[in-house]
């Protein structure tokens, strides 16, 4: 199967910048696949990232940072008769009577508009499956994006995690005395940080779940002050900790759970 991967924060850098991060995701992705034993092909196609593998790597991508969504996808030409054609056939899990909606996007010079691809594709449909045309409230709903020189064809839009691909941002020391500790460090993982962790009690098996094919390294120590130096030994920007107190560091402390925290109290009132 192929799969259309999008991303939201990487698509807002500069051409440089953007470039490197999608490499990161790539890489990220191909690791992933390793730690799996999964087999996959990954390519860019006019500006977009797309995947072809069997049907567990959805679970893969679903567990990587820096997907905002993707979706199991039909690549056609730009040739208006085939995306027609194609639309035409995928649209067979329309049954007599359903109702459904074509949403076309479409980047590049072509002759035709979207709505002349909405129009005549959404013609075939309607004549094939004896179907009925509803744009507000469908029953179905097939997406079309046109780019330059392909054509994606789907219906399904999955959401990933989101956030940044592992390692694209500075690398952080992650203090962890409990679960809350390691839920804020998913946080930071999920942001693109490269994670170390520096352990006070047992959760090497927590971390081994969270962190995958992730690259990690595990300190001990018996306070924050020992993680700071840690932390400064190992060219680490930042401490990170699931605890609400402040606490002064020569480095800078980020608390991830901060926010959760004046949510749930802001409730609670």
């Amino acid at each position: 199967m192929l799969y259309k991967l999008r991303y939201s924060e990487i698509g807002l850098k500069s051409t440089r910048v953007r470039m490197q991060w999608e490499n990161f995701l790539i890489n990220d992705i191909k690791k992933a696949c390793n730690f799996y034993g999964i087999d996959a092909s990954i390519k860019k196609i006019d500006g977009r990232i797309v995947i072809e593998g069997d049907k567990f790597i959805e679970e893969i991508l679903k567990e990587v940072g820096g997907i905002r969504s993707f979706s199991p996808v039909i690549l056609t030409s730009v040739d208006l008769n085939e995306i027609v054609e194609k639309v035409r056939e995928y649209s067979s899990f329309i049954k007599e009577n359903e109702s459904f909606a074509l949403r076309v996007r479409k980047a590049g010079e072509h002759e035709y508009s979207s709505r002349d691809v909405a129009v005549i594709a959404g013609e075939a449909v309607r004549n094939e499956r004896k179907a009925k045309v509803n744009l507000d409230e469908p029953e179905h709903e097939i997406f079309i994006e046109i780019r330059h020189s392909h054509a994606f064809i789907f219906k399904e839009i999955t959401d990933g995690i989101g956030g940044l691909p592992y390692g694209s941002q500075g690398k952080v020391i992650s203090f962890v005395e409990d679960m809350q500790d390691i839920k804020a460090a998913w946080l930071m993982v999920r942001r693109g940080c490269y994670v170390d962790f520096a352990l006070s009690c047992s959760c090497e098996d927590e971390i081994k779940e969270m962190m995958k094919w992730r690259r990690h390294t595990i300190f001990y120590c018996n306070s924050i002050h020992e993680a700071e130096k840690i932390a400064l030994q190992n060219n680490a920007k930042a401490i990170v900790t699931g605890k609400n107190e402040f606490i002064k560091l020569s480095l800078p402390v980020f608390y991830p759970l901060l926010g959760e925290e004046y949510v749930r109290n802001d409730v609670m009132k």
